[in-house]
């Protein structure tokens, strides 16, 4: 009697925990999708499973990852942020021009955070206290930084960029980039915010219910604010970093890593408001939607093709956080 209910308890946690992995999978896409794209590696390209490649990649997510954690403080908040390639553009742009490649280390620092702090700043005035739509004013807000950036590059960007940006970009501490350690500490920022203090809670109460939230006197336009200013910054950080690799100035950098951003959300297991979201499912997307990049380019794979798989990847993320959100 004592041996079957021993049996039939094993049975039941067994069960349990095959239940809490199913929920797992589907509410955060990237967990099973990191895993699987790390088995089928080890038969289709077994070299993509060395330190040094998975340290190229974690570097290479870093400009990803960023942009992505900034973006889901909006998309929790019921918003989103279309403007983080103009914003990387435009800091491209002026961290290669003379005053600032010459100038003052501090400089090149604290620049593309004003400037990402203050685009935020405008988005959000539109959109809250207007009532704008977040999709056209962002977009909107995109043309006109990456217009800029063609003025102040007159159309042929170049030069060089200081050599402390570049440090924070390609430098080393130890075996693990210096970007990383600049990654985790954004990563933690947010995540205790989010968890720990009450703007976090707001902007998931005004996530989950937005009427709900305004009825109940949360203060919708701060915490929107709050959110894209940060979205904004973290992109200026993002444009550091991306920058830094490239050490010089270009056109529309960047530009890639808006629909990239939305997709390391999705898979991170945020939806579009839901008022849920976590920081360590948004670095795992980054992650997947990089290392997959390199899989693939490492494999010969047609850069169409990658493309046509990547987005059947994010697609299928998408139909599960759809599923989950009913």
């Amino acid at each position: 009697m004592t041996a079957g209910m021993a049996s039939e308890g094993r049975t039941s946690s067994l069960v349990q925990g095959l239940r809490s992995l199913a929920l797992t999978a589907v509410s955060v896409p990237a967990y099973p999708a990191l895993a699987g794209l790390l088995v089928a590696s080890a038969f289709l390209q077994p070299k993509a499973l060395t330190l040094p490649f998975l340290l190229i990649v974690l570097r290479q997510a870093v400009p990803l990852g960023l942009v992505a954690i900034g973006q889901s403080l909006t998309m929790i908040g019921r918003s989103i942020d279309l403007s983080v390639g103009g914003v990387i553009a435009l800091v491209n742009v002026l961290l290669a021009h003379r005053m600032f490649a010459t100038g003052a280390p501090w400089m090149s620092f604290v620049m593309p955070l004003a400037l990402g702090a203050a685009v935020g700043a405008v988005n959000a005035l539109f959109i809250a206290r207007l009532r704008a739509s977040a999709v056209i004013i962002t977009l909107g807000m995109s043309i006109v930084l990456v217009g800029l950036s063609y003025v102040v590059s007159g159309g042929a960007p170049g030069g060089q960029v200081n050599a402390a940006v570049r440090w924070i970009a390609t430098g080393r501490l130890g075996l693990f980039p210096i970007a990383a350690f600049v990654w985790a500490g954004v990563a933690l920022l947010v995540g205790l915010t989010l968890a720990r203090l009450v703007i976090g809670r707001e902007l998931q109460a005004l996530g989950a219910n937005y009427f709900a939230a305004r009825l109940g006197g949360l203060p919708v336009g701060k915490t929107l604010l709050v959110a894209h200013v940060a979205s904004g910054a973290i992109a200026g950080a993002a444009g550091i970093v991306l920058t830094g690799y490239i050490g010089t100035g270009t056109l529309n950098l960047g530009n890639e890593l808006v629909l990239a951003s939305l997709a390391a959300v999705v898979l991170g297991g945020t939806s579009f408001g839901g008022g849920r979201g976590g920081v360590l499912g948004i670095v795992a997307g980054a992650l997947v939607i990089t290392y997959l990049a390199n899989l693939l380019r490492g494999m010969g794979v047609a850069q169409p093709f990658q493309l046509v798989i990547q987005g059947l990847i994010v697609a299928g993320a998408a139909g599960l956080a759809a599923h989950r959100s009913r």
